[in-house]
């Protein structure tokens, strides 16, 4: 759903909201409001989290870890940059691979407090760089009604060459010349973007955070209030005032804090029934990924159904959980049969240069 606007609408989907209906309108806010923003946060929070319980592991059994991360990092790194490329420009796993980079060379081996402490700081520049910031709208270029054809009615070739014309040329430079401080560039960037949750989760898994949810029910309790003042912080978007886009980013963080604590808290009260559900399509989370990118370009894209543009924001939702639904589904089947999901796999087999059911 975080995902569907741009599906729908490219970069473009800031300008809809002026011509749309009362219904899609409210429905454009409410994945504003309550979806858009706060849940990278969220998947920047996990990541630390792991990386921090699979160093922790296998430090346990006496095995180096530091070349498995940097495996993963490249393997990330060129499966996003593959589908960037190839499939659609709202990639995150290139943000992810490249901040493993940063991880690796300064912040594996530090202590709790230091975690804490940079995720603080890159928060502050972050929210600095947004009060600087002109407007929501002109912080992200709408596309041409051309290039809006060319998504309707294009070709894979045609939406591929535009795709890569939008990637690698900026104000008619072309990137080419200088890719490798493009990649420097991408490589900061990504981790000032989910470098504050990733940090985040990496301190709170040294503190050993979420092992013992029964004992904390409260805590969790407590902090999920957060959640209607984040709601209430992202709501501010509605308004077009100087202060609006700061105060809505602040609420995204805000909100994503909120909603982990009220997940965790709802997970300890309903584990069995949350694990049916939920863990399928987490262990498929790489190939579920992939997939809503291949289901949703076939959807809106010219050499798919053509629908780029047309379906309101309302029936955007509806699809989303459709297709969720349906992967809810589909990974439950494929689980019955197979351990690991196909990208999982191929992932594993290169991070850890061998069979990925014995790789642990």
């Amino acid at each position: 759903m975080a995902n569907m606007l741009h599906f729908q609408f490219g970069s473009s989907g800031v300008e809809i909201i002026e011509s749309v209906s009362v219904l899609n309108k409210v429905s454009y806010y409410f994945v504003k409001i309550f979806v858009e923003g706060s849940f990278y946060p969220i998947f920047g929070f996990v990541f630390g989290y792991v990386l921090i319980k699979m160093i922790e592991s296998r430090e346990a059994s006496g095995l180096k870890y530091k070349n498995i991360v940097f495996r993963r990092a490249v393997g990330l790194s060129v499966l996003g940059a593959m589908h960037l490329a190839l499939v659609w420009e709202g990639d995150i796993l290139l943000t992810y691979g490249s901040t493993l980079f940063i991880l690796l060379l300064f912040y594996l081996k530090r202590r709790v407090k230091t975690y804490f402490v940079w995720s603080f700081i890159l928060t502050a520049i972050l929210g600095v760089g947004v009060l600087f910031g002109s407007s929501f709208i002109e912080i992200i270029k709408p596309l041409t009604a051309a290039e809006i054809m060319i998504y309707q009615d294009g070709t894979y070739a045609e939406i591929l060459t535009q795709r890569l014309g939008e990637l690698l040329v900026v104000n008619g430079l072309s990137l080419l010349f200088i890719l490798p401080i493009g990649w420097l560039l991408l490589v900061g960037v990504s981790f000032l973007m989910v470098g504050p949750f990733v940090l985040f989760g990496m301190g709170m898994a040294k503190r050993g955070a979420f092992l013992q949810l029964e004992n904390s029910n409260l805590t969790y309790k407590k902090v999920a209030m957060l959640v209607p003042v984040g709601l209430l912080l992202k709501g501010f978007i509605i308004f077009d005032t100087p202060y609006s886009l700061i105060i809505y980013s602040t609420g995204t963080y805000v909100l994503a804090i909120g909603y982990i604590a009220l997940f965790a808290w709802l997970f300890s009260r309903y584990q069995t029934k949350m694990n049916y559900y939920f863990a399928p399509i987490g262990k498929l989370s790489l190939t579920n990924y992939l997939m809503q990118s291949i289901m949703c370009t076939t959807i809106f894209y010219g050499y798919g159904f053509g629908l780029f543009g047309k379906l309101g924001v309302f029936v955007g939702i509806l699809l989303s959980v459709i297709i969720y639904v349906m992967q809810l589904k589909a990974s439950q089947l494929y689980l019955k049969r197979f351990s690991l999901g196909p990208v999982e796999t191929i992932l594993r087999w290169f991070v850890y240069l061998k069979n990925p059911r014995k790789a642990g």
